[in-house]
């Protein structure tokens, strides 16, 4: 964080703007280039990027120059210089001049050389940075961004993901089941700093010359990233909770008793959250403990980061109303956008009784049963309490190790993204008792997918993801006696089963399946697949 004052600030602009009149510009870049890092004030920095454009302008680079003029009204919607630069910019016609300069950093004379003649069409070019990715996934955010730079491409668009790599914070380990070629940025210690792994990802996305930046998988560092592609068009394509809760991205406070959840969030309650982080770090996993410390959460700069984040975001993408509501008033604009799924990785039960097959129903939970936010305890209370009156179900359970646990459940052992489906299809429903606020409900959508109903907790994302009543039950979350209604609901009625599970299907593939996800979605953010070449 800079400790320039105000004064100094200005002086040392004024003094940048001299040398670009100048036409010094090369040392009037490199000073406009440390404002920029030094300037806190919105107003400052919206002139700063004004004149970077009006470099960029001279050099020729006109996409450079409408990306800094865009950038200098995330700062200041106001900023007049801006405003009138950029209109200059789009009358302005080509020359095959050599000469032309702009006059000051103010304004562009139309004489400015800047090509823009008519090329032939390219692809539209989106960098997907993830500052936190590892494969095979270890979580279903990272399934995401994979599968939505495979589908992308696919769609026509040119893509590139991006990561880091930090071998001391077991981040960017990759191996060869990776179904998408990625661009690996190596950090040492040595060169592990926010200010150079920002250059980093900004050299990459230069070199790749996107036209559109998503950032995901990134938790707090989320805002730097975003900052390493000032002047570029960006999504913040939000995964959970992320940049909401700086303690875990989830909004769950650690309780004796287990844990319970949290309503606030720190763009309203900047202040509460950082008390939480303070007084619960101890309880929290070593990576977020790092990233956050790295990111420099908790301080003013971090803050001010933060939110001029979301505000020059092109928009930011939320997984659920419920977050995106959250996020509505400090963004230029918000989407509820869900993750996509292949559909070719599920195979729909149609009218197929499985049960008819089977001496008992299966009850799937697909979760991590040591993980008290998951609700096994109280998915096998339910299931106890059943049992005590039918023998009728077994439970089915994906943790280690194999083997039957007792008269009802049964361990099937960790599955992989390529046996989940399997599973699904032999059950007959799926069970998500989940006492966390979840964005989605990753396993929710996959049963869909499957052709199974679904019960699941009556919170957060699973809310809309679950259609109660057609697509599956939602049940009082951590309520042991309500979940076991539910479930008996649909032991007792085969045809309710298929039912909702043939709407489950067809719910899936209209608002979750990727080719419905990219269309409804991110073609109106992204543009056409193929654009003129500059």
């Amino acid at each position: 964080m800079s400790t320039d004052s105000v004064p100094d600030l200005e002086a040392r602009y004024r003094a940048a703007v001299r040398l670009a009149e100048a036409d010094d510009h090369e040392r009037a870049a490199r000073c406009y280039a440390e404002l920029e890092q030094a300037a806190d004030d919105d107003r400052l920095r919206a002139l700063i990027a004004n004149d970077l454009g009006v470099l960029a302008a001279a050099s020729g680079d006109r996409r450079a120059a409408r990306d800094r003029f865009r950038q200098a009204f995330g700062f200041d919607p106001d900023c007049e210089p801006a405003r009138s630069n950029l209109a200059l910019l789009e009358q302005v016609q080509p020359t095959d001049q050599a000469e032309g300069r702009p006059s000051t950093p103010a304004q562009i004379r139309d004489e400015t050389p800047i090509d823009d003649r008519p090329h032939p069409t390219r692809p539209t070019r989106v960098a997907i940075l993830s500052f936190l990715f590892n494969w095979p996934s270890t979580g279903g955010g990272i399934v995401h961004t994979v599968e939505l730079a495979q589908f992308l491409a696919r769609a026509g668009y040119e893509v590139r993901l991006i990561h880091a790599r930090h071998e001391p914070w077991r981040i960017g380990i990759v191996d060869e089941s990776c179904p998408y070629p990625v661009e690996t940025l190596d950090f040492d210690e040595a060169d592990w700093t926010p200010e150079t792994v920002k250059v980093r990802f900004r050299l990459a996305v230069d070199r790749f010359e996107a036209d559109m930046v998503i950032i995901t998988d990134s938790w707090n560092f989320k805002p730097h990233l975003a900052a390493a592609v000032a002047g570029r068009r960006y999504l913040l394509r939000m995964q959970a909770l992320e940049c909401l809760c700086p303690l875990n991205n989830l909004r769950l406070l650690p309780r004796p008793e287990g844990v319970e959840c949290c309503p606030r969030h720190q763009l309203a309650t900047p202040d509460t959250c950082r008390e939480c982080v303070a007084a619960h770090d101890h309880r929290i996993g070593v990576l977020h403990k790092q990233e956050r410390a790295f990111s420099g959460f908790g301080t003013p700069a971090y803050d001010r980061l933060l939110r001029r984040a979301i505000a020059g975001a092109d928009a930011v993408l939320a997984v659920n109303p419920l977050i995106a509501e959250m996020f509505a008033p400090y963004a230029r604009a918000v989407r509820t956008v869900p993750s996509g799924f292949d559909p070719d990785r599920f195979r729909a039960i149609g009218d197929q009784d499985v049960a008819a097959a089977t001496a008992r129903s299966r009850l799937l939970f697909a979760g991590l049963v040591d993980e008290p936010m998951k609700g096994f305890r109280i998915l096998h209370a339910a299931c106890a309490q059943l049992w005590s009156k039918r023998r009728d179900f077994e439970l089915v359970v994906t943790a280690d190790p194999p083997g039957s646990v007792d008269e009802f459940t049964r361990f099937v052992g960790w599955q992989s993204q390529a046996e989940l489906p399997d599973r699904l299809g032999e059950a007959d429903l799926l069970v998500f008792p989940t006492i966390a606020q979840e964005a989605l409900g990753r396993s929710a959508v996959e049963a869909m997918a499957a052709g199974i109903p679904v019960v699941a907790s009556r919170i957060g994302g699973l809310s809309y993801t679950v259609a109660d009543g057609a697509t599956g039950l939602l049940f009082e979350p951590g309520d042991a006696d309500d979940l076991a209604a539910k479930i008996e609901t649909l032991l007792d009625d085969p045809a309710l089963r298929s039912q909702m599970g043939s709407a489950g299907r067809r719910r899936f593939d209209e608002h979750f399946s990727w080719q419905a996800v990219i269309d409804r979605h991110y073609r109106p953010l992204l543009g056409r697949p193929v654009r003129a070449a500059t």
